[in-house]
């Protein structure tokens, strides 16, 4: 084609995108020459595909220089270039000049896309961190501004080195751990939401799997449905995983670092002090958010705060908080069932859900409510078919109905449909050495097992009744189960 045509084409092209384009940018979307701004672009552009920064190098350049708003890629694309620029320089002024290249670029970025400003300032005070260091001071107040504009929507990778900078300033100022104890709280507000948003997208991708397999097995879709449904629940299911996994194993660092500065005494020395001054909504949620995660909770510092909380600003957390302490603290059975109750339609985790049902199951376990705690272990395995603990709870209100049930013809059935449920829970469990929760329920379950089995109906008990190993038997009194003669 000849450079005429070229020409000509390109023009139309400029034409076309200027019209529709909304560009931020004081002056023309395409700089002062639309035509050399394209060409650039291309050449950049077929140069970075081929990860040949080097050569993408100088068209990007001019690209940033002469028709910024042209295309977004110049700002995703050009930290890549900056940092291959960056790490193959030897001569310490050109890396210096890369280095301040790239803080322009976000500096940059914010004139032209004003939106972008929290994402800019998080990667300049990541940067400054990276390669000046000395400015440590300057980054954590970036850092601060970068996480106050993005909130949810801020990086772990922000927030991971931010958490760095806030140790490095308390450590250089010569300040308490009260630093790191407000960055992390802002930290911990981000990662708890994105924690639950992740979580909350997996439990439904999980869900629909589940449903899947139940309209199979009932016969509401075939084989072909099913296999080719699957394929799309699976993929959907492996993305909200891997989603899920990455803000868990951030969250699980940053306790880590955070436990060496919030031991249980100085939580309680620190919030002691904060209470005595305010019992504002910030602090009692900073107290039950720290000495939950620190397991700090058995003090009247940590229940006063949650039941003050509850008061000024009842939430589904504060409920479950509160049906905690009255179940396992203050044995009050019957507030605690009312609490779950409140907390319960708030939810939308599955595992908050859960926790809550356990929470019903222990208090009328205790209130003698026998099949009201079944149901409640029962509504775990509907929202959780795997949750093989709920088995090994159902097993422990068999267990413990010996007494309830002695007027049946053959009381020590019981343990019979009681070793039922922990068999299922260890087969739910067994072989499960990548889960560390699964192999303690193994265990617990295999422990219980054997300790119920021993209480056994005697062969020549059950011979008199005229049953045989075996046999099926129905357990009656509350129970209503149908098991194995053995």
């Amino acid at each position: 084609m000849k450079k005429s045509n070229i020409k000509i084409l390109l023009t139309g092209l400029v034409v076309v995108l200027t019209l529709t384009s909304k560009a931020q940018w004081e002056g023309p979307k395409y700089g002062e020459d639309s035509i050399a701004c394209i060409t650039n672009i291309s050449l950049y552009r077929e140069a970075f595909r081929l990860q040949n920064y080097a050569e993408a190098y100088g068209y990007w350049k001019k690209t940033k220089e002469n028709c910024p708003m042209s295309t977004k890629n110049i700002f995703t694309n050009g930290p890549i270039i900056l940092d291959y620029m960056i790490k193959k320089e030897k001569d310490s002024l050109k890396k210096a000049a890369y280095i301040q290249e790239l803080f322009d670029l976000y500096e940059l970025r914010i004139k032209c896309y004003p939106s972008d400003e929290a994402y800019a300032l998080g990667q300049i005070a990541v940067n400054t961190m990276q390669y000046r260091a000395y400015e440590w001071e300057k980054a954590y107040e970036t850092f601060n501004k970068a996480i106050e504009l993005g909130k949810t929507e801020t990086s772990p990778q922000v927030l991971d080195v931010f958490f760095i900078t806030a140790e490095r300033y308390m450590n250089n100022k010569g300040l308490t751990s009260e630093v790191t104890i407000d960055a992390y709280d802002k930290i911990t507000d981000v990662l708890d939401s994105k924690l639950d948003e992740s979580e909350i997208a997996f439990e439904k991708a999980m869900r629909k799997i589940y449903d899947l397999q139940e309209k199979l097995d009932s016969g509401q879709v075939s084989k072909d449905e099913y296999d080719a449904l699957y394929e799309d629940c699976k993929v959907d299911s492996a993305k909200a995983a891997r989603t899920f996994d990455l803000y868990q194993r951030v969250a699980k660092n940053m306790d880590i670092r955070f436990s060496k500065y919030a031991k249980c005494d100085d939580l309680i020395t620190i919030y002691e002090k904060k209470l005595a001054q305010s019992k504002d909504e910030r602090t009692l949620q900073q107290i039950i958010k720290f000495f939950v995660k620190e397991n700090c909770t058995d003090n009247e510092i940590y229940d006063n705060a949650v039941e003050e909380l509850h008061k000024i600003k009842p939430t589904a957390r504060t409920a479950l908080a509160m049906a905690t302490i009255s179940c396992y603290k203050r044995k009050n059975y019957s507030e605690a069932v009312s609490y779950c109750k409140e907390a319960l339609p708030l939810f939308e985790k599955e595992s908050d859900k859960i926790r809550t049902y356990y929470i019903l199951v222990e208090s009328y376990k205790q209130l003698g409510q026998y099949t009201a705690a079944r149901e409640n272990a029962y509504n775990i395995l509907r929202l959780n078919p795997s949750e093989a603990f709920a088995y090994v709870v159902i097993g422990d209100l068999y267990y413990g109905s010996g007494s309830a049930c002695g007027s049946i013809e053959l009381p020590t059935a019981i343990y019979w449909v009681a070793a039922d449920k922990y068999s299922k829970a260890m087969s739910m469990t067994v072989n499960q050495q990548d889960d560390e929760r699964k192999q303690r329920i193994y265990k617990e379950a295999q422990t219980k097992l054997s300790t119920v089995s021993r209480y056994f109906p005697k062969i020549e008990t059950y011979f008199q009744l005229g049953l045989q190993k075996g046999q099926s038997y129905r357990v009656e009194c509350w129970i209503g189960e149908t098991t194995t003669v053995r």
